[in-house]
């Protein structure tokens, strides 16, 4: 069984890796073109405001602060890339079910009608997806060294400040990216997997029953998202519970969302979608 699940991950990862690969290559053009116009739009500014003030690097830096990683990560190159990677990833989770019952040969049935547990579909997607984002983020951590090198070379020393690796990754975006600690990774992206998981299941109720599953899919996603949410309600109700005691709350109740989402889809694919 297991053989037959690492078979139908590799098979997904095939499909789209193509995309894949095309998307990373399109965000780091992205920063790395982003990072080049970046700092010498600072480098003139700078200069001009120097010329202008008759002030020093030193005094320039001391008035306006110099130029680090931080400045990049602020700046509409680094956020639109991210969300634009972010939003491709979304559209494919969708379209990784889609693909498959509206394409010219319908792939979903020859999947289904494999000799092994219908839910394994459902996991292979579902590993797909988790390890694209993976991935993705750990191209990002590369990205960013690629970036620093960038900025060193263009920004002068007098003009630059060199930030710690710690001070760098506390930038808002980042911190979604790469949680502080293990119980925050946990959540982050188990939250995350939970909710594709949730949407994954939402379209076998569309699929299993159509304009009515339409319905049903919205109000089964609403009692999920409601369930993942009732640490942060009871939070906002009574404000008695530390920040550790919400996060493990909220653990618990995405496991709970994710464990009634693979019922509910193994449920689906073995009673009510037909080969």
């Amino acid at each position: 069984m297991m053989n037959n699940y690492i078979k139908l991950v590799n098979f997904e990862v095939k499909r789209f890796w193509k995309i894949f690969a095309t998307l990373v290559i399109v965000v780091a053009l992205a920063q790395m073109i982003g990072a080049v116009l970046n700092s010498f739009s600072f480098n003139s500014r700078a200069k001009e405001i120097m010329i202008k003030n008759q002030i020093s690097e030193s005094e320039y830096v001391f008035e306006y602060g110099g130029y680090s990683l931080r400045n990049f990560l602020n700046s509409e190159y680094f956020v639109l890339s991210i969300m634009f990677a972010a939003t491709v990833l979304i559209i494919y989770v969708f379209f990784i079910w889609y693909r498959d019952w509206l394409g010219k040969s319908s792939i979903i049935y020859r999947l289904l009608m494999l000799p092994t547990e219908r839910r394994n579909v459902y996991f292979a997607k579902l590993t797909a997806i988790l390890l694209f984002v993976l991935c993705l983020v750990g191209v990002q951590i590369i990205l960013l060294e690629v970036v620093e090198q960038i900025i060193r070379s263009i920004i002068p020393g007098q003009l630059r400040e060199d930030v710690g690796i710690f001070y760098t990754y506390s930038n808002e975006l980042l911190t979604i990216l790469y949680p502080e600690t293990l119980l925050q990774f946990v959540l982050t992206y188990g939250l995350g997997m939970t909710i594709v998981a949730i949407v994954f299941t939402a379209i076998l109720f569309e699929r299993s029953y159509h304009l009515k599953g339409i319905f049903i899919a919205v109000l089964y996603s609403a009692v999920s998202i409601f369930i993942i949410a009732i640490p942060a309600i009871l939070q906002s109700i009574t404000h008695y519970f530390y920040n550790n005691e919400l996060i493990l709350m909220t653990v618990v109740s995405s496991i709970l969302a994710l464990g009634f989402a693979i019922y509910m889809a193994n449920y689906l694919l073995k009673r009510k979608i037909n080969v």
